[in-house]
């Protein structure tokens, strides 16, 4: 079957001059000169504005994205449904009291805790680690608020006291939890994100302050100080909520029922306005499959957009699409999610089988057979991406709402952006759309249209199936 469709013919005269580009070549210039996605990201972030689960917004995106993804010509277009938990903040402030009165950059943690009516005030002890938090024991925590100062190093790394810090420093006593955010730079910009409460630890509050606020609790504490905060956090206790992923499909030619799967999520904090986090990377999914579409290619895979809802706060949608197609999993050929910004893209890593309790340089270091051939697989495609730069192909992990998914053994794939500055926004409220630069998202959008045809239309799958 021709999966190239027939244009308009040019005059010969005009052929011989400048031959039209073919295929992924075609595919490429028409993606450079779209601001199709563009366009409708403005729309997300301006006209619905930010995500949260269990919102009014996030259910308005959801309908949206289903008339989008209709408009540019999918199939089986439908929202199916998810259960995802709310949380939802209130009020927040805080100050230093002492050794005199300053206003803290506060934002509450996704799921805490309220403080008791009125606010709290305590003394701040001022930790960099677990470690020094253990080594300070009951007696010098307890009562206290516990400060986690933890400069960034890594995401994976930092994001730790995010997550368990709160129980951590409940286990010792302590009132309330405030961590450093996760970022290494801030212009005083709180950045908030989800935490976790242990199991049969006392819940405290817990609230991100900025790089300023952190450091210079520190340094009061190192001159000799005893610093003393006052907190108040509103929060309503957590419910939950109906809420969807959202599908659309692009039927293959030769193998329609394999699935490639292009996918980001639609929810976003309560913050900003998810621009990076994760609007662009919904857009980049759909444009993506709709250029393909649109330049009159049609892979041998079946297409499939799916715009995951609950990443932010409990990854309810990653579940919950692998329970709806648990029995067409092995019929998915790989799964790709962009959850990492607007930064260009630099490659495409591979998470198959076997890297489960082993990180990126373990996997690196001692590929299974399985491993090494699916990734040559990827390798061959990379010259397609070379006057794009995305040459970079390797072991390493894919996308949280893919991950249950990957986890069940479909071959998945992570969008390697540019991530230098992402975090400079990621979950503040200065995640907007200005920041998004037209330019880089139409060459992401190049990239991943082209990757994806090629992915797609590949002789054999990466899982060897």
């Amino acid at each position: 079957m021709k999966r190239l469709f027939a244009t308009a013919l040019l005059p010969i005269a005009l052929l011989a001059q400048a031959p039209a580009p073919t295929g992924i070549a075609r595919l490429k210039a028409d993606a450079l000169a779209s601001d199709a996605a563009y366009k409708d990201l403005e729309y997300l972030c301006d006209r619905i504005g930010a995500r949260p689960s269990g919102s009014k917004q996030l259910d308005e995106a959801i309908a949206w994205a289903q008339t989008v993804l209709k408009r540019e010509g999918f199939v089986n277009v439908r929202a199916e449904p998810v259960t995802i938990p709310v949380w939802r903040r209130g009020a927040e402030q805080g100050w230093i009291e002492a050794p005199a009165r300053q206003t803290l950059s506060v934002l509450g943690l996704g799921g805490t805790v309220p403080t008791p009516k009125g606010g709290l005030t305590a003394e701040v002890v001022v930790v960099g680690s677990f470690d020094e938090l253990k080594a300070l024991g009951e007696a010098r925590v307890k009562g206290k608020i516990v400060c986690f100062d933890v400069p960034f190093t890594n995401y994976g790394a930092t994001v730790a006291y995010r997550g368990a810090g709160a129980s951590e420093a409940a286990k010792l006593g302590a009132v309330a939890a405030l961590v450093r955010s996760v970022t290494p730079v801030s212009l005083d910009t709180p950045h908030t994100g989800a935490m976790n409460y242990q199991k049969d630890v006392a819940k405290i509050p817990a609230a991100a302050i900025t790089l300023e606020n952190a450091t210079q609790l520190r340094r009061l504490q190192a001159s000799g100080q005893v610093p003393r905060v006052h907190l108040e956090l509103e929060s309503e206790a957590p419910t939950t909520a109906p809420s969807a992923n959202v599908v659309g499909e692009l039927p293959g030619s030769d193998k329609p029922e394999e699935i490639v799967v292009l996918s980001g999520h639609l929810d976003s904090w309560d913050v900003g306005q998810g621009a990076q986090d994760d609007g662009v990377g919904c857009m980049l999914a759909l444009h993506a499959a709709a250029q393909i579409r649109r330049s009159g290619l049609q892979p041998k895979r079946t297409l499939r957009v799916v715009l995951y809802t609950n990443e932010e706060h409990g990854l309810a949608g990653g579940r919950a699409y692998l329970e709806a197609h648990r029995e067409e999993l092995p019929r998915h050929a790989a799964m790709l999610e962009t959850d990492s910004g607007n930064g260009l893209i630099q490659g495409f890593s591979l998470d198959l089988g076997g890297g489960q309790g082993r990180n990126r340089a373990q996997r690196a270091a001692a590929p299974t057979d399985a491993q090494k051939r699916a990734l040559g697989l990827l390798e061959g495609l990379a010259p397609q991406l070379a006057d794009l730069g995305a040459m970079k192909m390797e072991l390493g992990g894919s996308g949280a709402d893919i991950g249950p998914s990957v986890a069940a053994g479909v071959p998945g794939i992570g969008v390697g952006h540019d991530n230098s500055r992402y975090w400079d926004v990621h979950h503040t409220r200065a995640d907007t759309f200005d920041k998004i630069k037209p330019e880089d998202l139409k060459k992401n959008l190049a990239i991943l249209s082209a990757f994806t045809f090629a992915l797609a239309d590949l002789p054999e799958r990466l899982d060897g199936k």
